[in-house]
């Protein structure tokens, strides 16, 4: 019952915190998580996978998963509860004070302020997810640029420039791209 509470409380913490939308919590949530289920940071890019192929948002995703690890079902519904329960009350809240301050110019001023905030969210989760897709080991050890980059793993980084392209070129959907790639590596790792 307490780890329930705990997974409630933490997710809870990082709904809250957590703007910008998925990519941009993915630190809180990886902090999250460690806190539960010992996980290297290749063991996180798997999560993060599942968690982009499968529908609805990537912080519900995660909890839920994080939360069955931790505590079964019950562990499950407390993580995804804590996760869910800030952004219903802060965007009730948010929509009712923006229909009447929209034109404030403080209230401009916040969203201008947040703006490079979330992208500096998801440049550190980007780098999460990196760290454990792109190189053969886990790289948090290491000093010397030489060692880090005769670490990279060539072939994941070839996909991931594929993928970058395909998405930005052919205007590919997640779902299409992680089940291409998904075949693609099922072939070329197997």
């Amino acid at each position: 019952m307490l780890t329930n509470l705990r997974l409630f409380l933490t997710f809870l913490k990082i709904g809250f915190v957590g703007f910008g939308g998925g990519m941009a919590i993915l630190p809180l949530i990886y902090q999250g998580v460690s806190k539960f289920v010992p996980l290297s940071q290749s063991d996180f890019a798997d999560l993060f996978g599942i968690s982009q192929a499968t529908p609805g948002p990537i912080a519900i995703n995660a909890a839920t998963f994080v939360g069955y690890k931790a505590a079964g079902v019950l562990g499950s519904l407390s993580a995804t509860l804590g996760v869910v329960i800030p952004s219903f009350l802060l965007v009730t809240l948010a929509s009712s004070l923006l229909k009447k301050h929209r034109e404030n110019p403080l209230v401009e001023g916040a969203f201008v302020g947040i703006r490079p905030i979330t992208v500096g969210m998801i440049a550190a989760g980007v780098c999460y997810i990196a760290s454990g897709a792109l190189f053969d080991v886990d790289i948090s050890g290491m000093t010397g640029m030489a060692e880090i980059l005769g670490a990279v793993d060539p072939l994941a980084v070839v996909l991931a420039i594929l993928a970058a392209v395909l998405v930005y070129t052919q205007k590919l959907g997640a779902i299409q791209l992680i089940i291409g790639m998904g075949v693609l590596g099922a072939f070329i790792f197997s």
